[in-house]
């Protein structure tokens, strides 16, 4: 877990969790304003024996993710020892860090940021573009880590890789400028607004909007196995019962099913 203390640029601390001890970082003028516009990375060596520790930091110098890029140490002789690259990922996520890569004013971000998880529930692809791909992937590994059952279809690309964007109507997020050049389809998101508010306001968020994913995902694979097979006809109601969702939730579902090519008109009675 990698905490930042709230104090001048040059009494910014890292918690490493190889030494089990904060860290300092070494913040330039350069690095505070390239973080005006976006994630900045900041490396510290240090330890005995020595090993580094890469914190991504945002324009308020918070830690938005931690990596240990190479567990080589350095022996007291100075000599490398060989040992393979590993990442080692935190154990628990910031719901705020994420909510904050989509913008500073949070209503906006939540609006943006549930429009994105509602594109990835309903199984559209998501491309977030970032100049450096390194910070996007940050990202990119967050969004990724609230869906457990299956890695959404998200990629982190640059804008000169825009042209090879596939799909019908991907979702593209630019990160820095914060803002869409694809929406992707149409899905009304207030559910998602909803709960991902309720989240923030819990002490757990990040566990709880990760297990209100999850059921989402659970009640559409449900309802697309009921639609694509046989040629019952069935109510929103029987549909919320059968697939273990609230019924206000259904339209929401469906719309999603229409844009899977099932043909929802001819098997749910909507009068």
């Amino acid at each position: 877990m990698c905490t930042v203390a709230e104090n001048e640029p040059s009494d910014v601390y890292a918690f490493c969790n190889i030494c089990k001890e904060n860290v300092p970082l070494e913040i330039t003028e350069e690095d505070m304003e390239k973080a005006k516009t976006g994630l900045i990375s900041v490396i510290s060596v240090h330890g005995t024996p020595q090993h580094a520790i890469l914190v991504y930091l945002d324009m308020n110098l918070k830690a938005r993710g931690v990596e240990y890029p190479s567990l080589l140490q350095v022996a007291d002789s100075s000599t490398l020892e060989d040992e393979p690259a590993k990442t080692v990922k935190e154990d628990t996520i910031d719901l705020n860090s994420i909510i904050s890569s989509f913008g500073d004013k949070q209503e906006e971000a939540v609006k943006t940021f549930a429009h994105i998880s509602a594109q990835l529930i309903a199984g559209n692809s998501l491309y977030l573009i970032h100049k450096n791909k390194s910070i996007g992937r940050v990202v990119k590994d967050q969004i990724d880590s609230l869906f457990t059952d299956e890695t959404p279809a998200s990629f982190v690309i640059t804008f000169d890789e825009i042209d090879y964007v596939t799909g019908m109507r991907p979702t593209i997020y630019d990160l820095q400028y914060g803002s869409f050049i694809s929406e992707g389809i149409a899905i009304d998101t207030s559910h998602f607004e909803r709960i991902i508010k309720d989240a923030l306001d819990s002490p757990n968020g990040f566990s709880m909007l990760r297990n209100d994913y999850r059921k989402l995902k659970y009640s559409y694979r449900r309802l697309w196995e009921l639609l694509t097979a046989g040629a019952r006809v069935y109510t929103p109601k029987k549909l919320a019962y059968l697939v273990s969702i609230d019924l206000s939730l259904i339209p929401m579902l469906l719309r999603i099913a229409e844009n899977d090519g099932i043909d929802v008109a001819s098997r749910v009675n909507l009068s």
